[in-house]
């Protein structure tokens, strides 16, 4: 039994020396199965491929594309705070009476003048016991006057105007001329408005003042009746609608009619006039 287990190793040891002979002349081999050399030349996976490239250099390193700086950082600015915005009129903000306490009843001053047509109602009178009646031509008007707002709605001004028209014809007696003369009016008023926003650029408005006027008239022969000529002064007051375009919050365009009464209940008239008025 020892002899064959000694036989056993013999053949194991003599097996195992063949064995590495066998791999050491195949390693020795070029293009063997344990050549080194195959293995030591052979590209790295990753490697660029290099077509023209020298043995034994380097393959250039690739180039590096330039990286963009960071877009910058967008910061959230707030808006600013809102202002009060006016009207499409061109109004301020809404304030009936204005702001006693800041003190802006009296914020706006305006200027304002205009003309127009006026038409003079008949002067009836009697002398020495006969009666008389004399019609006129029409005739015109214009004023001019200084203002200011009470807020947004209302406005005071001072007004000065002037009035004139032409005898156009005298009865008196059933006879019938055309006497020669003229009647001239000058008032000086202090009105009051109430202007209606209706949230356009047309702004209806209603107003009245009171006031003098100076009333002179020609003396004029009707039918041999004479009526006397007038000079004085007398109470005067009106009453005036009309509608306001406001172009823009400094100029306006308006249209009214008057009507014009004084103390001589023979003396009266009514106008339609055309105003321009400016903002400062």
């Amino acid at each position: 039994m020892f002899s064959r287990h000694r036989w056993l190793d013999t053949g194991l040891g003599t097996g195992l020396i063949i064995l590495l002979a066998a791999a050491s002349a195949n390693a020795g081999s070029k293009g063997g199965m344990y050549d080194m050399s195959s293995m030591i030349n052979e590209a790295h996976p990753f490697a660029v491929p290099s077509y023209n490239r020298a043995p034994g250099t380097m393959a250039p390193a690739p180039a590096m594309r330039p990286i963009a700086p960071p877009s910058p950082t967008l910061r959230y600015t707030p808006p600013p705070p809102p202002v009060a915005q006016a009207s499409a009129s061109g109004s301020a903000p809404y304030r009936p009476f204005g702001d006693i306490v800041a003190g802006d009843w009296f914020s706006r001053f305006y200027i304002a003048a205009g003309g127009g047509l006026h038409l003079q109602s008949d002067l009836d009178g009697s002398t020495a016991g006969a009666s008389y009646s004399i019609e006129f031509d029409p005739g015109f008007t214009m004023h001019g006057a200084l203002g200011t707002y009470l807020g947004r709605d209302f406005r005071i001004e001072g007004e000065l105007a002037y009035r004139m028209a032409e005898y156009d014809q005298g009865t008196a007696g059933g006879a019938t001329s055309m006497p020669t003369g003229d009647l001239k009016m000058a008032t000086g008023m202090a009105n009051v408005y109430y202007d209606v926003h209706l949230g356009s650029s047309f702004v209806p408005y209603v107003g009245g003042g009171l006031g003098i006027a100076q009333i002179e008239s020609t003396a004029a022969t009707i039918g041999g009746v004479t009526a006397a000529a007038k000079d004085a002064t007398e109470f005067a007051y009106q009453a005036i609608i009309g509608v306001t375009y406001e172009y823009d919050r400094s100029w306006s365009l308006g249209l009214d009619a008057r009507y014009i009464g004084t103390a001589d209940e023979d003396v009266s008239a009514t106008a339609i006039t055309l105003n321009v008025r400016y903002s400062l």
